[in-house]
């Protein structure tokens, strides 16, 4: 008895049965206006049924390889002109997606199209003074997309359908009120990472999703306790680090008309007061300035903090470190919440190859490129149909990578506290001179409803 194949076989078969026939029209094994075998005939070469070879065909079409002609078959289209396409990024895709071997891969099945990367900074990096998109592709971060949705530059960009293998909690990250306007490929949300070694030297029990903020400053004393290291240490400043503990007081920022709220007895206050705890905890966290993310992880691996915070996508940063650490989800106040960070590929409403650009958004999203990504980076996949099982390759893996899959649920964005991008800057500002005792909490107070208050009208 004959076994059907599985999904993940039928497509196998699929894309090498694709790969065979555009390899030998682009190698001239039929020529502009030949036809390919019959259907018949290839049934019997690649071992497939009819209806999976008139889809493998139909694929064909699409790209633009062959056309299908009623009572003929299947003839090769004519030689297609060359295109150039330019895609906009900042530096870190490169090392987040290997994003230049993912775009090899692309040319070897679209060898006509070009993909040119230009490196720009800053969200108006990615425009013309005119203010249309400067290239036909970009990728964005979601709060980079947040950012120039606000400020109503969404509109150069095309409306996409949603694509339902793709984890839908990272595909609403790039959703607005107006609709779709980028595929997500990647995706994180910020987890504690800690070194093994260190617990074991202190018998200590490995943090896990029941841990709170309390229960992490009582292991990080321990921690640090006559070790000439510190238990807990994280960047404050980073935009992905301090909004974690706003989003887990199960709050937001209420208004009446322009102006916010008094927060004033609110769980939202609550959390900053947590934060000013940690931060202040002598015995658990050094009194160290960091500059950046990376100013914390050099310190993490060197064997200088014991935990800290940083998402699957940072990960790739250490990729040169032969340290053993794990991750775990973050400790929480009221209820288990994250932040999710994710990139995504748009196109411009105004490139001239709008076909060839699609074909590249359809490729990064594709089993083959968010294979890749897996197996060659930290970053998650946004493709949910990938099979669990992750081959062994020479990167350090934590051994609870997979544990994102189980807080999916947590995910949120800085949007979810209800204030519109231009606000989370002055937000910021006003928190650390809170947590850095230059003014007291009533003070806070009455700074967040004078200065938020006077920000430009909130952005949907």
């Amino acid at each position: 008895m004959r076994h059907r194949p599985t999904k993940e076989q039928f497509n196998r078969q699929l894309e090498q049965m694709v790969l065979a026939l555009r390899n030998e029209i682009i190698n001239g094994v039929y020529a502009p206006g030949d036809c390919l075998p019959s259907e018949k005939d290839l049934v019997k070469r690649f071992g497939m049924s009819n209806n999976s070879i008139r889809t493998g065909l139909a694929q064909l079409v699409r790209e633009g390889w062959i056309d299908k002609v009623p009572r003929v078959g299947n003839r090769v289209a004519a030689g297609r002109p060359p295109v150039k396409l330019k895609l906009l990024s900042n530096s870190l895709p490169f090392r987040n997606l290997k994003l230049q071997q993912l775009l090899d891969g692309f040319h070897r099945q679209y060898p006509w199209i070009q993909v040119e990367t230009v490196k720009v900074v800053g969200i108006d990096g990615f425009f013309e003074q005119t203010g249309g998109i400067a290239g036909d592709l970009l990728l964005l971060e979601n709060n980079q997309y947040w950012q120039m949705a606000g400020r109503g530059m969404s509109r150069h960009l095309e409306k996409l359908e949603e694509k339902p293998e793709l984890y839908p909690q990272v595909t609403k990250l790039f959703e607005t009120d107006e609709g779709l306007y980028l595929q997500p490929l990647i995706f994180s949300p910020i987890v504690l990472c800690y070194n093994r070694a260190h617990f074991r030297e202190c018998g200590l029990l490995e943090p896990d999703g029941s841990w709170t903020w309390d229960e992490l400053l009582r292991n990080a004393e321990k921690l640090s306790d006559g070790k000439n290291r510190y238990g807990f240490c994280f960047h404050i400043p980073s935009e992905n680090r301090w909004p974690v503990f706003l989003l887990q007081s199960m709050e937001r920022f209420e208004w009446d008309g322009s102006g916010l709220r008094d927060i004033r007895g609110t769980k939202m206050l609550e959390s900053m007061k947590i934060v000013k705890s940690i931060l202040h905890n002598r015995k658990a966290l050094p009194l160290y300035l960091s500059e950046d993310n990376d100013d914390i992880d050099r310190m993490f691996m060197e064997g200088k903090v014991s935990m800290t915070l940083n998402s699957y996508i940072g990960l790739n940063g250490w990729s040169e470190s032969d340290i053993e650490y794990d991750i775990s989800p973050i400790p929480f106040i009221h209820e288990s919440r994250t932040l999710a960070i994710a990139l995504g590929v748009g196109v411009s409403r105004n490139t001239k190859h709008r076909e060839e650009a699609m074909l590249l958004v359809d490729y990064l999203t594709s089993e083959e490129a968010q294979s890749f990504i897996r197996s060659h980076t930290m970053s998650i996949p946004s493709l949910g149909t990938l099979p669990i099982h992750i081959e062994k390759t020479a990167l350090y893996r934590p051994s609870r990578y997979m544990m994102f899959r189980e807080v999916m649920a947590s995910l949120r964005k800085i949007a979810d506290l209800n204030l519109p991008y231009g606000m989370i800057r002055a937000l910021s500002n006003q928190l650390r001179a809170y947590w850095a005792d230059l003014i007291d909490e009533d003070e806070l107070c009455d700074r967040l409803i004078q200065v938020l208050s006077k920000q430009p009208e909130k952005e949907k």
